[in-house]
């Protein structure tokens, strides 16, 4: 049974071949390689999903594991209890007295590598590989050294509170009575879906928008097992960076995704001795706290501000560095860049010109100290960790960072743990999450932490409220937040002596944010649009913004950047003169850097009747002649988008947001042909056209070729399709399960589909039964295309059935699947004999 480089045949997870082995081990005593193993295991674990049988059969194969032992582990796997099986199998590994097993193990990973399943194997190897000796330092390395005597009393007051001052999570309410609520930070957190790499530096679309897109390819690679996950606390210390002692890290991710809470979370678990016993001393700064400093400072004399009680004791604390961890959150609040030097194009004398000595007590410009730290020049040896938005990405480019770290938000499973926590009534909750996860659009929005917040709140209560009962629950991202102001003026219009004009004078400040890209306000943006600041506590005001103190002064933002773009969006609705809203809608709509997508949306979504019908009793009569012009610029921006295909699909958003029948007849009822091909079509986008679509008759031409679609977007379209008469959903990997749910629209009576593209569509022989059957019933279809999948001769007699039982088909294309020659040739045969009774019939093999 022993083989020599890899399994039997047949054995799950088999290689295609053997090579040598062990080169890259060969370094490692058996005392390091379990160290080594040890260092890796949480990686392993989460490598070894969905392969754990194939590893537990290698080490059975190579006889360094009993029998027993490789049953227990096989049929955990059978049971689909991977993780259990996993722990077993790293347990038994680390459990021996000698490396034999953990060697047998790492050789068997090496050549099983090649194996597209094993993407994250063959990165932890290459990583090993590319860090040479230094791994062998990191291996070694033991972070817990002791604390200093003379600090220990310093060192558990700091903990004790930054613990006091990060034990809650603290969120405005919409019910009224409570202004703010509190949330124990324990009891409220959900996990967040973070990985350690960027997939892109670059952002050129709105963040909402970017969102859902890039959340779907994330979906893509997750299910190819391509991206591995951290925990907050394998940030530092870890395997993931290039180094594990002085780790430089970014956490990016967008607008509302949960920097700050991850942060939070960071703080409050080294406080409370969770995490990170190698710091000593933690020091947590927020940029848009560090703008209202005016010239320069000391980190010295930053860190006492923010911690005063160490004012004695500040500068023996400095002398550890390597026991200090900075966190500084939000750099693309930052009022000043952070400029790093480019030193591979300077001359080497240009580059080797440093400062003679960067002291803590040394004052200069915050961004200055920033820049060192990371950069090793000030206090070397410390960690510091920022965050940012993608969009402040580009300042880092030439920084010596260690490690970037992604956030990309809630996965299904976080969704439904975020909602049942906020609600703490589980029918309710599931009552509420049952409507979202209809609502294509609603949901798509929850993998963002703060439009799930922002969705829970306003929903709360629709489906709480008698009286409200008697309105539909939101359809639309406009009519969400209409509910949301509703929700407002209703608990709260007493605190204020005119609520409408203080809510138009906030828009105004909105808009002027999102034209200038300001999303941090201060006293003076307050005064410039007659807003009292001193009147924040009103709980009117706490709905819709956020107050940041800090030693020196108080900024604001509004709750989320789309709470700004439709508080702008609301307010311009309703006070522009109707002449000049043509006038507001072009500018906004040149606009070439997206800053006014979602602004308008809302102008279009605010022609809704039932987005507006809640607030009539608030804001008075919605001027009907704006809606007349607004829908009539929507109107004229559809026809130019013709042969522009992404403004062809923001305007179809701003169809659907206005929810006008008779207008979508006017423009998407015209229509011979919907282009999209090579534009990734998120869900929300396949609901907006399904939804779109449904007041068309027919549609000559639907291309959605290589729009990085999969069955989920099928399963939103699959109820307009048999409207269109040519269907192109090439190159997109729908899989079995994506043609079973097109299946459907091929048996609707009233189906016009003649044409079907399907080729490289990821398809095996477990579909075609299903398509059969639907075909046996169509009378539409002429022509199939489903070359270049990955059929075999097994489904043949299933085609057999296809092609006699669909009496309108023409031409059914094969060619470049993995038929024999037997099998094409049989298909040949039945075709040329069919030829007799159906002349037109034609095959490609």
């Amino acid at each position: 049974m022993e083989a020599s480089g890899g399994a039997q045949r047949g054995a799950p997870g088999a290689p295609c071949d053997s090579r040598a082995t062990g080169s890259l081990l060969t370094r490692f005593s058996d005392l390091h390689l379990r160290r080594l193993t040890e260092h890796y295991r949480p990686r392993l674990e989460a490598a070894f999903e969905g392969l754990v049988h194939a590893v537990g059969f290698h080490l059975f194969a190579k006889k360094v594991i009993t029998s027993h032992e490789y049953e227990s582990i096989k049929d955990l796997a059978i049971k689909e209890e991977e993780s259990a099986a996993t722990e077993f199998l790293l347990d038994i590994v680390l459990g021996r007295d000698d490396a034999v097993v953990a060697r047998a193990m790492w050789q068997g990973l090496e050549e099983l590598q090649d194996n597209d399943a094993y993407i994250k194997i063959k990165r932890i190897l290459q990583e090993i590989e590319t860090k040479g000796d230094q791994m062998l330092l990191e291996i070694k390395w033991n972070p817990e050294e002791s604390l200093p005597v003379d600090l220990m009393v310093l060192h558990r007051l700091h903990r004790k509170r930054l613990a006091e001052l990060n034990a809650n999570l603290t969120m405005s309410s919409l019910q009224g009575r409570e202004p703010v609520k509190t949330f124990l930070l324990e009891e409220s957190f959900t996990e967040l879906i973070v990985i350690p790499s960027l997939r892109h530096q670059d952002q050129v679309e709105h963040e909402l928008m970017a969102r859902g897109r890039d959340h779907l390819e994330w979906r893509k690679q997750a299910l190819r097992r391509e991206l591995e996950k951290i925990k907050h606390h394998q940030i530092f210390g870890g395997s993931f960076g290039k180094i594990c002692r002085c780790l430089r890290t970014v956490v990016s991710g967008v607008a509302g995704i949960g920097k700050t809470t991850l942060m939070q979370k960071i703080v409050y678990d080294w406080a409370v001795e969770r995490i990170y016993r190698q710091f000593h001393f933690l020091f947590h700064f927020k940029f848009r706290e560090l703008n209202a400093y005016e010239g320069s400072i000391s980190l010295k004399q930053m860190i006492l501000d923010a911690y005063p009680y160490l004012e004695k004791d500040v500068k023996r604390i400095l002398q550890h560095s390597k026991k200090i961890l900075f966190i500084f959150d939000g750099l693309d609040e930052f009022k000043d860049p952070v400029i790093f030097p480019d030193l591979q194009s300077q001359s080497p004398l240009a580059a080797g010109q440093k400062a003679l000595c960067l002291c803590p007590e040394s004052w200069r410009p915050i961004s200055d100290i920033v820049r060192d730290l990371l950069q090793g020049e000030l206090l070397p040896g410390c960690s510091v960790l920022v965050t940012t938005r993608p969009t402040a990405l580009e300042s880092l480019r030439h920084a010596h960072i260690d490690l970037y770290v992604e956030i990309l938000g809630f996965s299904d499973v976080q969704i439904k743990d975020y909602f049942m926590k906020f609600y703490q009534d589980d029918r309710l909750a599931q009552e509420i999450l049952s409507y979202v996860e209809q609502n294509a659009i609603l949901y798509t929005m929850c993998y963002n932490p703060s439009y799930c917040w922002v969705i829970c709140s306003s929903l709360k209560s629709v489906f709480t409220s008698h009286r409200h009962r008697s309105w539909a629950p939101p359809k639309t991202i406009t009519q969400l937040y209409s509910n949301y102001i509703h929700n407002i003026l209703t608990n709260h219009s007493r605190e204020a002596e005119n609520p409408q004009e203080l809510l138009l004078r906030i828009g105004e400040m909105a808009y002027m944010g999102v034209t200038e890209k300001v999303i941090i306000f201060s006293d003076a943006h307050f005064h410039q649009y007659r807003l009292q600041p001193n009147n924040f506590l009103s709980g009117f005001l706490m709905e819709i913004l956020q107050k940041e103190k800090s030693w020196k002064n108080v900024v604001y933002s509004f709750f989320h950047l789309t709470v700004q773009e439709f508080m702008a969006a609301f307010t311009k609705f309703l006070s522009t003169p109707t002449e000049r809203i043509i006038e507001l809608l072009n500018a906004a709509g040149a606009a070439k850097d997206g800053r006014y997508e979602i602004f308008l949306q809302f102008m279009s979504g605010l022609c809704c009747p039932e987005a507006t019908a809640q607030l009539q009793d608030l804001i008075g009569e919605v001027p009907q002649a704006t809606i007349s012009k607004v829908l009539d610029w929507v109107k004229k921006r559809f026809e130019e988008s013709q042969g522009h295909k992404l403004q062809l699909l923001s305007t179809l958003h701003y169809l659907f947001e206005a929810q006008n029948t008779s207008l979508v007849r006017d423009t998407i009822g015209r229509l011979r042909q919907i282009d999209f091909s090579f534009n990734v079509m998120t869900p929300v986008d396949c609901y907006v056209l399904a939804s779109l679509l449904e007041s068309c008759h027919r549609l000559e031409n639907l291309h959605l070729f290589n729009c990085s679609m999969q069955a989920r977007e099928i399963k939103i379209l699959k109820g307009v399709l048999h409207k269109c008469v040519k269907v192109r959903l090439a190159q997109n990997r729908l899989g079995d399960q994506g043609v079973k749910l097109l299946s459907e629209a091929l048996k609707k009576s009233d189906c016009q589909i003649q044409l079907l593209e399907l080729w490289m569509a990821n398809l095996t022989d477990g579909c075609i039964p299903e398509l059969a059957s639907a075909l046996s019933t169509n009378q539409s279809l002429k022509h199939l295309l489903v070359r270049d999948n990955q059929f075999t001769d097994r489904c043949i007699p299933c085609f057999f059935q296809l092609l006699e039982n669909c009496s309108t088909l023409e031409v059914l294309d094969v060619g470049g699947n993995e038929f024999s020659i037997h099998g094409k040739h049989k298909l040949e045969v039945f075709v040329a004999k069919l030829k007799k009774t159906r002349p037109n019939v034609n095959i490609k093999v």
